[in-house]
């Protein structure tokens, strides 16, 4: 999917945009870049992407279009899954098919994709209120990194990538909503702290 990956050790890591929650929140934040300053690969994928462009009336949407647009292939890349290609097909049948879960279970096709490559990993960006139990977000090998998107932007202001985490999420607020600020993930076991993705990136 990618060519380059960055490293952590002798581990190759991408970021994985799992739905659209995480590209509008940066977007009505004006934010979208920040996604690339930790130098990983960005990956969105086919489905995801549909998702966001499906209806260019939502709040951000038009801006994440336009950002993906102008930089992919460079920056980003468009991951192709069977998940879109399924949808496509049904919605030439039924116009009415829902893309519900979709998103989600693209990415899934994307990780087990880059999981397949030797010392390969991934970090899974969600937004906030949407990290409860996913399937395949069950027994994850030590290599995939889920993050939220209030605990992506706080592990950037740590390694001082950016100056301002909280102030890029109160931007996000009066579309987003107070969620966006929360510093924890639901799990399947209820509301626990997070540990740092790029703590969990660092080799043992």
């Amino acid at each position: 999917c990618c060519k380059s990956k960055s490293r952590v050790g002798t581990m190759k890591f991408s970021l994985i945009v799992t739905d659209s929650g995480p590209l509008i929140t940066l977007a009505v934040a004006n934010a979208l870049d920040v996604m690339f300053l930790p130098g990983l690969p960005v990956i969105v994928p086919d489905m995801v992407r549909n998702e966001v462009i499906a209806d260019l009336s939502k709040p951000g949407a038009v801006l994440v279009a336009e950002w993906m647009r102008l930089n992919s292939p460079e920056k980003l890349t468009i991951g192709p899954t069977e998940v879109f290609e399924e949808y496509m097909l049904l919605r030439s049948i039924n116009p009415n098919t829902k893309s519900k879960n979709r998103g989600e279970q693209a990415a899934a096709e994307i990780l087990s994709r880059e999981l397949d490559q030797k010392e390969s990993g991934a970090v899974l960006l969600f937004e906030d209120a949407a990290v409860r139990k996913v399937t395949y977000l069950t027994r994850l090998p030590d290599r995939v990194v889920v993050t939220s998107t209030s605990e992506f932007l706080f592990g950037l202001e740590s390694r001082r990538l950016i100056n301002d985490a909280q102030g890029i999420l109160m931007r996000a607020v009066d579309v987003r909503g107070n969620e966006v600020l929360a510093r924890y993930l639901d799990g399947s076991d209820g509301s626990e702290p997070v540990q740092d993705w790029a703590d969990r990136m660092a080799p043992t």
